[in-house]
């Protein structure tokens, strides 16, 4: 079942200019199946009422906080957080300079979270975000920022289930201690809940052009780990506090 109504036009308090909708101006559907609302209630949230809720809070009115949908689906709220960030991005002259740009885009991709309990879902956000990703580079990235991009999306965006298997998520913290490198900590979803913020794993500073996935594997051996993938501002840590 498509959305027949026509893209409304509204205020990009981002941009501060009119824009159809700011998660695009495709169709979006409903629900994928029958047998998928059924079997998992799921049921796609559509772009108006992704552009009226977050209307309503501060998702996106800083680029570097840190975002987690804890039942992503395919990305509507991601795309929307995504594109809204890097339209208030690219109006920052330092942050948005030829110099600066590739990492700053990381900075912000490195923010945002997402989990689902589908697969097929998981994959298809990674897609629409990496095409967001690419509508603001608009000239070849190098192997290095690609490489760079899909391991903090391998992270970021997982696969799993935030009501009965809480124990099996974990979640990648990635911190900027100087221009183009990043730190890596490893949380696990059940001490974050707990308040308990010390992390399993914690990797070296690194560039970004040299960020090279990080092997799973100190994880318990029954937890299943991100599937594999190919070849400025303020942040705050995983837990909300300012850094």
């Amino acid at each position: 079942m498509q959305n027949k109504a026509k893209s409304p036009t509204t205020t990009n308090p981002i941009a501060g200019k009119n824009t159809a909708n700011v998660s695009g101006d495709k169709k979006s559907k409903i629900i994928k199946s029958k047998a998928r609302v059924r079997e998992r209630a799921e049921v796609f949230t559509q772009p108006r009422e992704v552009n009226n809720i977050l209307a309503l809070t501060q998702a996106t009115s800083n680029p570097y906080w840190r975002f987690l949908e804890p039942a992503c689906g395919n990305g509507n709220f991601l795309e929307a957080i995504l594109r809204q960030r890097l339209e208030r991005l690219r109006q920052d002259r330092v942050e948005w300079h030829a110099k600066n740009r590739e990492f700053s885009v990381l900075k912000v991709l490195s923010t945002i979270y997402g989990v689902d309990i589908a697969e097929d879902n998981i994959e298809e956000c990674k897609k629409r975000l990496q095409t967001i990703v690419f509508e603001y580079l608009k000239k070849k990235s190098g192997g290095g920022f690609i490489l760079a991009m899909n391991e903090i999306m391998r992270t970021n965006l997982i696969v799993g289930d935030m009501l009965g298997g809480k124990d099996q998520v974990y979640f990648v913290e990635y911190t900027t201690p100087m221009k183009n490198f990043f730190i890596r900590k490893v949380f696990a979803l059940t001490n974050m809940e707990a308040g308990i913020e010390k992390a399993i794993e914690a990797f070296p500073m690194t560039k970004y052009d040299s960020l090279t996935p990080i092997d799973f594997s100190f994880l318990n051996k029954d937890t299943e780990a991100p599937p594999g993938v190919p070849e400025a501002g303020k942040q705050t840590n995983l837990f909300g506090e300012l850094i």
